[in-house]
């Protein structure tokens, strides 16, 4: 048997093997009961609670808003919405007891959660920390950007 063919039945096989596998995943992909979900699925809770610009913007015409801004202090110390109270998730605690009485003031009021960018899933978290331990509601994630709606 020549080097050539030798060479021929290796491809041959791994043409092969490589053919099973990918009759195997495809069939995982569809039939798994696990498998992973092929497009991103937002969940009611996570619907109910964001709103956009011009959401936040009727509501800031109708009622009395508080703001929170979930970047971190030194983006907070750089810029932030006009009477916004900073809660980012490395000084929690610390923040928490300083904004113990603007926090209380807000029970009753609706609440946006900002940061940075549609996507920051820090105003995620700080939204459900107020929501679950505090006890606010409604507390808002601002999807979109918050500078849009400086006056």
């Amino acid at each position: 048997m020549s080097g050539f063919s030798k060479m021929r039945g290796m491809v041959k096989e791994v043409v092969i093997v490589v053919g099973i596998s990918l009759i195997a995943a495809t069939l995982c992909a569809f039939f798994h009961p696990k498998r992973p979900a092929w497009y991103q699925v937002v969940s009611e809770d996570v619907k109910r609670w964001s709103i956009d610009e011009a959401e936040a913007a009727q509501l800031m015409g109708k009622s009395d808003v508080l703001w929170v801004d979930a970047r971190p202090a030194a983006k907070f110390a750089e810029e932030h919405f006009p009477g916004a109270i900073s809660l980012d998730l490395e000084n929690w605690a610390d923040l928490m007891f300083e904004q113990q009485a603007t926090l209380q003031d807000a029970i009753g009021k609706a609440v946006i959660v900002y940061c940075d960018g549609t996507r920051c899933e820090k105003s995620k978290d700080v939204a459900t920390r107020l929501r679950e331990l505090l006890g606010l509601e409604p507390v808002y994630l601002l999807k979109g950007n918050w500078r849009e709606l400086v006056p």
